[in-house]
């Protein structure tokens, strides 16, 4: 009888866990919409302000120029969005949380853009891209906790110009395989710049 029950309970378990790690993914991805939305939100106050000519801009740009053998320079220009962490009775932020980066670049006469959003302890959230290559190709990666892929999606233009999922080239799976690399070297790089003190 015991071995009956626990032949049972762990038949349950089993069926039960592909449910939960679906759930988690769903909670993620619904975590990385959110993220996403409040990045876009602080992307257009901070051009407001900055448009109005108010001195509030929050973020930063870096922008990098590099003359490559065979396709002439590159521009690339990194934008790094972040709030400020505050604490009462301290006039200053105490701390800076990035929300998301926004990257543009060439190489050649292609025109690449990327987006990298990080949840609130600065880990991988979401990573979106979008260039041209004989017609518009679109790329998302959501990553878990652990900061691993937990769901990619690819889309390419047809004919018509419609958006559609398609299968990975190689071209995209160069991409999706160095986004994580460039989630890890951003955030470094904006810890680098908001960690100077005065």
């Amino acid at each position: 009888m015991k071995k009956q029950v626990l032949i049972i309970m762990v038949l349950l378990v089993g069926f039960a866990m592909p449910a939960v790690a679906q759930k988690q993914v769903e909670a993620r991805m619904q975590m990385a919409r959110d993220r996403y939305a409040t990045g876009l939100e602080n992307i257009a106050i901070n051009k407001q302000y900055e448009a109005d000519e108010i001195p509030a801009v929050g973020y930063t740009t870096v922008v990098r120029k590099q003359n490559w053998a065979g396709s002439g320079q590159m521009i690339e220009k990194l934008e790094f969005y972040y709030n400020e962490i505050e604490e009462d009775m301290e006039p200053y932020p105490v701390g800076y949380e990035l929300v998301i980066v926004r990257r543009t670049y060439n190489i050649s006469d292609s025109e690449y853009f990327e987006e990298y959003v990080y949840d609130e302890k600065g880990k991988p959230l979401f990573w979106f891209a979008t260039y041209n290559d004989k017609g518009k190709v679109e790329l998302r990666g959501y990553f878990g906790e652990n900061g691993d892929m937990i769901r990619a999606i690819c889309k390419k233009a047809d004919d018509t110009g419609k958006m559609k999922e398609c299968g990975l080239d190689d071209d995209m799976e160069r991409f999706f395989i160095t986004a994580p690399d460039n989630f890890i070297a951003f955030y470094a790089a904006f810890q680098a710049i908001y960690s100077v003190t005065y």
